[in-house]
């Protein structure tokens, strides 16, 4: 498979990195891209599920759910006509406790449609979608590929699959293990996954010109078209989202090597406690 190029740097960029907060914002959350991001939800909805409009956008900023936690939990959270919500956000680093967190959020949502008075019959679906630079690890990862990134959790029987009806939906289109080149994409759901993950990385788009989405999504992305104004604001954000993660990395890797340097030394300790203990007692019992 084609080998992608790192991330360039934020002065360098040529397309809108999607998979930044600032940069999935930028194109999601306007809602002059409203196809854009109804598209991207039939994509990764089950079939059976199609949006035909979005009704509101809601911008959520919410506080870390821990100190290396990332500062935006939901990026996006609309509602479409019949009154289903859409959390949609991105990911870049995914840990033990996430799946526990989309449930989390989504459970929030869900609960918080009701008011004093209402009935439960007037809940609607809650659906958390998350897009991941990286892989989840499944029980089977022979069922897993680059055709297939796309995994969709819901509450059911467990031995017989049978659901409690449209409740909460957990999406995640892991991106991590999707490696198709630009020639390789030959469906508009490979072409949007191959331009969520690389556009960033790239010079120049691919000549897909067949399909008026894909066209309308690449030139939102095009940093050039932008005011002046606006690429600036991009640019400072992206930086400074870059400038989080930075930090948050060196605060990890700080924390692994004083956690592992803090072992060593309590085993050192506890080995010299050991030691002595039983040298006391070879002592006595030579006496």
């Amino acid at each position: 498979m084609k080998q992608f190029q790192p991330r360039l740097n934020p002065e360098d960029l040529v397309f809108v990195d999607l998979l930044s907060d600032t940069g999935f914002k930028l194109v999601y959350a306007n809602p002059a891209n409203k196809s854009l991001l109804i598209n991207l939800l039939n994509i990764v909805l089950p079939d059976d599920m199609r949006v035909s409009d979005i009704v509101e956008y809601r911008d959520r900023e919410q506080n870390p759910d821990s100190f290396l936690g990332k500062k935006t939990i939901l990026d996006l959270v609309c509602r479409d006509l019949a009154g289903n919500i859409f959390c949609v956000e991105v990911q870049r680093k995914i840990d033990s406790a996430f799946g526990k967190r989309c449930v989390y959020y989504a459970s929030g949502q869900y609960h918080s449609q009701l008011r004093k008075g209402q009935r439960y019959e007037e809940l609607h679906p809650v659906f958390e979608i998350a897009f991941l630079e990286e892989q989840i690890p499944h029980a089977d990862e022979t069922l897993w590929d680059t055709d297939n990134i796309i995994s969709r959790y819901q509450i059911a029987e467990m031995s017989t699959g049978e659901s409690l009806g449209s409740t909460i939906f957990i999406i995640f289109a892991e991106l991590g293990r999707f490696s198709k080149s630009a020639e390789e994409c030959l469906t508009v759901k490979d072409k949007l996954f191959y331009w969520f993950k690389n556009a960033s990385c790239l010079k120049d788009a691919p000549a897909w010109t067949e399909d008026p989405e894909l066209s309308a999504l690449m030139t939102a992305t095009e940093i050039a078209a932008f005011p002046p104004e606006k690429k600036d604001i991009y640019i400072k954000n992206i930086m400074n989202e870059r400038d989080i993660e930075y930090q948050q990395k060196i605060c990890f890797d700080r924390g692994l090597k004083q956690g592992l340097e803090q072992g060593m030394e309590q085993g050192l300790v506890r080995g010299r406690e050991e030691g002595r203990e039983t040298g006391a007692r070879e002592n006595a019992l030579k006496t």
